[in-house]
């Protein structure tokens, strides 16, 4: 065992103390980005005819069914994140924009299938070329020297938010 004089635990002390300043700045900067990132969405224009019709959800829950073939609406909440219930509320409403249709599964009649309408594929093209758009402006604003490390925080904090 280390002998702890005075040197060492006052070094304890201050390295423990900037922790807790880094970790108040980083809680700071991440409400700001998040808080950003939400007031950028509401700027859209929420209510215009084609994607703005879709919450983000509800584009995440197209986007995986597009990327399976005929999943069921419990594989497709399972996914996204959400309840059965919470998916299937979500579909129904997609089901009346004309964005997604459900049926019986030919391969288990107890289980419900969906897929996106022409109309779905349509609206998430579009929505995925909106945020296209907005990456690019972002990305763009982004000084190209400070790019990498931007990419490496970014799958870092993406390692982390999987972990926690």
């Amino acid at each position: 065992m280390l002998d702890e004089t005075p040197e060492t635990r006052s070094e304890q002390r201050v390295s423990t103390d900037s922790n807790e300043v880094e970790l108040e700045e980083f809680q700071r900067v991440w409400t700001e980005l998040i808080n950003a990132a939400l007031h950028a969405r509401s700027r859209g224009g929420h209510g215009h005819r084609g994607a703005e019709e879709i919450t983000l959800t509800q584009s995440l829950l197209m986007e995986a069914v597009r990327g399976m073939d005929g999943p069921s609406v419990g594989a497709v909440a399972h996914i996204v994140g959400v309840s059965s219930p919470s998916a299937t509320r979500m579909i129904q409403q997609l089901e009346r924009k004309g964005m997604m249709v459900r049926r019986r599964s030919e391969r288990d009649e107890r289980s419900t299938v969906v897929a996106l309408t022409c109309e779905g594929e349509r609206v998430l093209a579009e929505r995925r070329k909106s945020m296209e758009h907005k990456q690019r402006q972002v990305f763009d604003a982004i000084r190209p020297a400070l790019r990498p490390i931007v990419l490496d925080v970014l799958r870092d904090l993406r390692s982390a938010i999987d972990e926690s």
